[in-house]
This record gives C-alpha cells, sequence and structure tokens, in this order.
C-alpha cells in the first residue's frame, strides 16, 4: 500500500499577501507553472526526498488550487524524469538507483559527445571566452574548496556548451540530463563525485578541444570527460 504524503513532505503552499489576504486565484495554466515552479524547488532543494508520494488531492489543497493543475505540473515533472509515475500508483519523486544513475550516464555521454562536436563547428570567440571564464569561476571555487558551488558551475559549462549546438531538440533533451543530474547530486550529498581538485583544469581541456575547431577531437575529449574511471567509481562527469 502506497504510503501517505505526510505533512513534511506535502509541498508548501504560496505565503499570504503582506496584507494577510490569501493570493488571488490564478487562471489554470498560470496556476500549473506555480505548482510545478513550488515542486521542482523542493525536489532540487531535497526538500521532497527520493521515493516522496506525491497526492494530487493533498498537494490541490497546500497550493490553494484544484487537481488539473495539479496534474499538469506532475505530467511536466515526469517528462523531466524528476518524478515517475505508474498507474495505480500515482507520482513518486524519482528514487536514484545505481542502475538509473548509469543508465542516465549512458544516455547523457551519447548526447553531449555529439554537442561537443557541434560546439567545435559553431562557437565563435565569444562562444569560447565565455567558457573560458566559467571555467575561471569554476577554479576560485575548487581553490576555496566550495563543492556546490562547483557542482553548479560544473552544470552550468555542460548547459553552455549544449546552447553553442544551436539545436532546439538536443539542447531540450540535454536540458533534461542536466537537470537530473542536479536532483541526483544532491541526493547523494555524501559521496564524492569525481577528481574535484582538477575540476577547472579537466574542463579547460574541453574547452580547448572545442576551440580546436576539431569535432572529432571535441567529441573524444568529452566522451573520455563523461567515463567513469572504474567499473567501482561512482558515476561522475569531472
Amino acid at each position: 500500500m502506497m504510503p501517505r504524503t505526510s505533512a513534511k513532505q506535502t509541498a508548501r503552499s504560496p505565503r499570504a499577501n503582506r496584507n494577510g489576504s490569501q493570493p488571488v486565484p490564478r487562471r489554470s495554466g498560470s496556476a500549473s507553472a506555480r505548482v510545478y515552479e513550488a515542486l521542482r524547488e523542493q525536489i532540487l532543494a531535497g526538500d521532497l526526498p527520493a521515493g516522496t508520494h506525491l497526492s494530487q488531492q493533498a498537494l490541490a489543497v497546500a497550493m490553494k488550487t484544484s487537481n488539473g493543475p495539479v496534474i499538469s505540473a506532475l505530467r511536466r515533472l515526469a517528462y523531466e524524469g524528476l518524478v515517475i509515475h505508474k498507474p495505480g500508483q500515482g507520482c513518486r519523486v524519482c528514487d536514484w538507483s545505481q542502475e538509473k544513475c548509469e543508465d542516465l550516464l549512458t544516455v547523457r555521454r551519447a548526447l553531449e559527445t555529439e554537442a561537443a562536436r557541434l560546439a567545435a563547428r559553431r562557437a565563435g570567440p565569444e562562444d569560447l571566452e565565455r567558457l573560458r571564464g566559467i571555467v575561471a569561476r569554476m577554479a576560485e571555487m575548487v581553490r576555496q574548496g566550495r563543492r556546490d558551488g562547483a557542482d553548479a558551475i560544473d552544470v552550468e559549462f555542460h548547459v553552455a556548451v549544449a546552447r553553442l549546438t544551436r539545436s532546439p531538440g538536443l539542447i531540450e533533451a540535454l536540458g533534461r540530463c542536466h537537470l537530473q543530474e542536479l536532483v541526483r547530486r544532491r541526493l547523494a550529498a555524501n559521496a564524492r563525485f569525481g577528481d574535484f581538485e582538477n575540476l577547472a583544469v579537466n574542463h579547460q581541456r574541453l574547452v580547448d578541444a572545442i576551440a580546436s575547431g576539431d569535432p572529432d577531437a571535441a567529441g573524444r575529449a568529452m566522451h573520455l570527460h563523461l567515463t567513469p574511471r572504474s567499473s567501482s567509481a561512482p558515476v561522475t562527469d569531472s
């Protein structure tokens, strides 16, 4: 039997206005976006742990809306891979098993390898300068020992590479991968991902490969970058 969503696990409702009145009801589309943003933020922050059952009725009450916007928001989160839906069982926050993480990395590696190839063909001087600036900020995070900050910049770097492809479909697909990567790292807060001390150095190698203008070299560099060092090592992209 599915566990009920506890008070702590139920999404927070929006705050009342400063005068103490409740927010004015919005149109369905706006309400759906509001529910989606609230749930997404709580999943990313770890406030809704992996495996949490998301009751449509409980969420609708907490968010002061109807079931329709909640259903739309849950569908969008399921599309992004943050929520999983099973017929007859409802929705749960995705549970990041080792098998799922490995499958995610397989998909991401294939997409990012092609993204690096396209970026090498299409990146201009300003694009490369932007990537170097991201790596410089990453290096500063490493110097300060700020793993959380470095992780966020790591994802920012890969999002920037994806945008250089100028491919809407590839950018969208990688956007889902990057969002899932953020959640995975938050849920595995105690795990150590990759070679932190050389994080910026390894990403600078990617910039150099893209800057070479050689698609094959850029693709090889990205593929190697996203390949775990050993079968027993945690899934990593650094």
